[in-house]
């Protein structure tokens, strides 16, 4: 079973935000039955500021909001189907170091990465500056795909 890192938007439906991906609900159980699924906790960071954000544009929301976040939190954390890795180490930093030569400004999405190379675990993103650095000379995951991408393979895969 391959090792497939989530980056941060796939988490983002768990703590109540909604995201542009179609058929979320259908094949995100899918992937977690396919794949052992990870995910960096540097995300968990990512997403609550994302909630903060929301938070604040939403003032009389912000309790219901905040609890759907440590609601979100718990149901990761219970379902054995998804695991967290490490922060950080030697060599995702080394590699999160590489990719901030390379013009990657984002801490988060360097380290998040990083962690994939770290893990040789494909990458799972719809950031178009991770989809372009793959295809670079430098280390990189074994691949580095799209929601859109997983969903076609995954129904191939159930067609077969």
């Amino acid at each position: 079973m391959a090792d497939l890192l989530l980056d941060t938007t796939y988490l983002l439906p768990l703590f109540g935000i909604r995201v542009n991906l179609p058929g979320f609900r259908t094949y995100f159980p899918r992937l977690l039955n396919r794949y052992r699924v990870l995910y960096s906790p540097l995300s968990l960071v990512e997403a609550k500021w994302t909630v903060l954000r929301i938070s604040k544009e939403r003032p009389r929301e912000r309790k219901e909001i905040l609890r759907r976040f440590r609601k979100g939190l718990d149901v990761l954390y219970r379902d054995r189907r998804l695991s967290q890795t490490e922060l950080t180490n030697p060599h995702i930093e080394e590699v999160a170091d590489a990719l901030l030569e390379a013009g990657v400004p984002d801490y988060f999405d360097r380290m998040i990465y990083a962690t994939a190379v770290h893990y040789n675990a494909i990458l799972m993103t719809e950031n178009g500056r991770l989809l372009r650095i793959s295809k670079e000379k430098l280390p990189r995951p074994p691949e580095v795909v799209t929601w859109e991408a997983t969903m076609r393979s995954l129904r191939a895969k159930r067609k077969a």
